[in-house]
């Protein structure tokens, strides 16, 4: 079992999280299938590792907060992403953490011009890191997805791994050492399922009804979720 730091930015409302479990229970969930044993840092409760090398690596998760906003904890977890890239110490980026990473070294983020993006969403893959090599080759991937901000441009030394028509950038990485992902593989349809209903008022009737329609398909479409902590298992490997 590799021993990966989870930076955790958030967590999930009680009564949302009732009978599914807060990111304390999703996140080891789909990670230690794959050989990952996470130690939680409670990040946005200031709560920071004391070198970037008491893990073999980090994942930064997801959070409902902007990267833009002025919090302390932020700009903390922002200085500790610079120490990170400074000793190249491997770093993989959810959501929320895959946003900050890129804004941190020299990106952009912002709100979507497409609005909220929910519910399940393919993305094609448009380059492969090494550790997503697979037979036969994957060109897409299925995630479920809760973001209003994305990634608009990428860091200067960044490579685009996988797009989509509303989010262009879906996934990336920075040589061997940073491996970011817009979509939740820690999510689950139910939790979705309930975050959409609880947000009806802010993402519309029309983006909520089509985001619950997505997730009526996942016996024929299933996610990919799997797959992505595989490949997240590989790049720590690395």
């Amino acid at each position: 079992m590799m021993r990966i730091g989870l930076l955790l930015c958030d967590h999930i409302d009680p009564h949302i999280a009732d009978g599914i479990g807060d990111y304390t229970e999703l996140y080891p969930a789909v990670f230690s299938p794959v050989g990952i044993d996470l130690r939680i840092y409670e990040a946005a409760a200031g709560e920071f590792p004391d070198s970037t090398s008491e893990c073999e690596g980090w994942i930064l998760s997801g959070s409902r907060k902007s990267t833009y906003e002025d919090l302390p904890w932020i700009s903390d977890l922002s200085e500790f992403i610079l120490s990170a890239e400074k000793d190249r110490t491997p770093q993989m980026g959810i959501c929320f953490g895959h946003q900050l990473i890129a804004s941190t070294l020299g990106g952009e983020v912002a709100k979507s011009p497409a609005g909220w993006g929910v519910g399940v969403k393919t993305f094609d893959v448009v380059a492969t890191a090494p550790w997503m090599q697979a037979e036969p080759e994957i060109t897409e991937f299925r995630m479920l997805m809760t973001h209003q901000d994305q990634v608009l441009r990428l860091p200067p030394t960044a490579e685009l791994l996988a797009t989509s028509h509303y989010c262009p950038v879906a996934a990336y990485r920075i040589a061997d050492h940073v491996f970011c992902v817009q979509g939740h593989p820690e999510f689950v349809p139910e939790l979705s399922k309930r975050l959409i209903t609880a947000r009806r008022a802010a993402l519309g009737d029309e983006v909520a009804d089509a985001a619950l329609l997505s997730l009526q398909d996942l016996q024929t479409r299933p996610l990919d979720h799997d797959l992505v902590a595989e490949w997240t298992a590989r790049f720590f490997k690395r």
